[in-house]
Formats: C-alpha cells, structure tokens, sequence
C-alpha cells in the first residue's frame, strides 16, 4: 500500500511539473509568496530538516502553494475586470437629481438621467439675462456660474466705484466754490460798505486794501454773468490800480470822490449777481452729491 501511494505522489509530481511553469514559480513565487526553505528544499535538497520534508514532499508543497496563488490572482483579476464593467455600466447618474445644472454662457441649462446610457443630458434651459435686478437708476441682468442664475455682483461692484469716484469729484468742486464764495461775500460787504460811506474811506490805504480783496476775488475764479459782456469786476480792478500809480495822482488817473463812491456800488450790485449765480451752482452740486448718495447706497 505504501508502494502504491508514494508512485501516486510521484505521478502527480510528474503530472504537476510537467503543467507549471517552474520559471515563474522559482523567479516570482518562492520567496516572494512562500517561504524560500520550501522551495530550497524541493529543487536543491537543502534546508529540508529545516521544513520537515523530503525534497519530493516539499516539491509537491511548492506546487500546490503555487497552484492556489494562480488561481487566486486569475480570480481577482476576473473579479476587477466585471468590477470595471459594472462601473462603466452604472454611468453617472442613476437619478435626475444626480445631475447637476450646467452654465453655457449666461444660459442655465437643467440637467436630467438618461435611464437607458445612464448619463446625464439637458433638459430645458433659463435665460439668466432674462432676469434684471433693478438698483436706483440703474439695471443688472443675472450672469449664469456654477449652474445656477446668480447676481452680477463684478458689475455692480464697478459701477459703485464710477460713482464713488463722481462723488469725489463733486466734493472737491463744491470746497473750491464754497472757498470763492467767501472772498466774494467779503469783497460784496465791502463794496457795499464804500458806496455807502466812500467819502470818509477814501484813502490810498483804503483803495489798496480794497483793490487787493477784488483782485483775489478774480484769482480765485468768478462765476459767468450770461448777461456780462464785459468783465466789470477786472474794469474795475483796473482803474483802482491806475489810481495807485503814482504816490500823487495825476488828474486824469485820479478817482473823483463820486466816481469811487460809483464804482464802489456798480461794483456791490455787480457782485450780488455773482452770489446769485454762485447759490445756483452750489444747488446744484449739492443735488448731485445728494443723488449719487442714494444710487451709491443702493447698490451695497
């Protein structure tokens, strides 16, 4: 009986390593996937007191062990290949809510499953321009991003900052205008003050003084009369100028008391319609910085 098993061992021995590849068993199995003594001992006939087999037994080991590596490694990669397939076969998307909506322009397109590809496809579209937002004065029709119909707010963000930048403008207009305001106002009252007592303040002090406030008047930049087709505030500045030539004026420079006292008064009434036209601009501007105010705060 045991002549008989150990001839059937060394059958399937014969059987077995006539079928196996023992390339692949000694270069990518022994060591790497079973204990390298095993395999020592079955081809070489060393270490076998080390795994308690004669070498015959510890080859029909190797071969077994190798056998099941085989066909464990064939499943597994069966298995990632239907794994793949059922993948491919999912698609991607099961349900319409699975789809997400897509941007093509300023158009939001929705998005369903396909049952029979499993992939998604468009279904209807909404034009985000369509859709105005209304601010103040001023209009801004949605852009489409990331699927859905969104506020421009790049847009609007820019338009604050031209109003923004208009408002400074004005702003620094109207301190301008108010700081000639005031030497107009002075330079009014004393004009005023020497038609009415320009006897007594006829002096070349007095004239200096009051050439020199007209004059700065002018520099800082006057309002245009529509109705002035001559400058009569530089007229003006130019005869008390021509009075101050010379320490003693000659006659013909010099200012008659009644002549003073009437340039004096042209000079008031001319200034008051100055004033007038310098409170309508000031209106003005301040009805400018007022709207753009409102249009500034409506856009935060």
């Amino acid at each position: 009986m045991k002549i008989k098993y150990a001839f059937l061992l060394l059958a399937i021995a014969f059987i077995s390593s006539g079928c196996i590849n023992k390339s692949d068993v000694k270069d990518n199995f022994c060591g790497v996937h079973l204990n390298y003594q095993y395999c020592k001992c079955a081809f070489h006939g060393e270490y076998c007191d080390a795994v308690n087999m004669n070498k015959g037994e510890a080859k029909n080991y190797v071969y077994e062990k190798y056998d099941d590596w085989k066909n464990k490694d064939i499943s597994s990669k069966t298995t990632e290949q239907e794994t793949e397939k059922n993948i491919e076969k999912e698609g991607e998307c099961k349900y319409d809510s699975d789809c997400d909506n897509i941007c093509e322009g300023d158009v939001m397109w929705k998005q369903g499953c396909n049952p029979r590809e499993n992939e998604c496809v468009k279904t209807f579209d909404t034009d985000c321009s369509a859709d105005i937002e209304e601010f103040s004065d001023f209009k801004f029709p949605k852009i489409c991003k990331s699927g859905e119909c969104v506020r421009d707010q790049a847009s609007i963000n820019n338009q604050r900052n031209e109003l923004e930048t208009l408002q400074e403008e004005i702003i620094n207009e109207t301190k301008e205008l108010n700081a000639s305001r005031d030497g107009l106002r002075d330079a009014m009252l004393d004009a005023n003050k020497n038609c009415l007592n320009g006897l007594a303040d006829m002096t070349n002090v007095a004239i200096m003084e009051f050439a020199t406030r007209v004059a700065s008047v002018m520099a800082g930049g006057l309002p245009e009369i529509a109705d002035v087709s001559v400058d009569y505030a530089n007229d003006a500045l130019n005869k008390l100028y021509g009075y101050l030539d010379n320490a003693e004026p000659s006659e013909e420079k010099k200012l008659k008391p009644h002549e003073y006292i009437k340039l004096n008064c042209d000079l008031y009434h001319h200034f008051i319609k100055l004033q007038k036209v310098s409170d309508d601009e000031l209106e003005k501007l301040l009805e400018e910085a007022q709207i753009l105010e409102e249009q500034i705060n409506s856009l935060i």
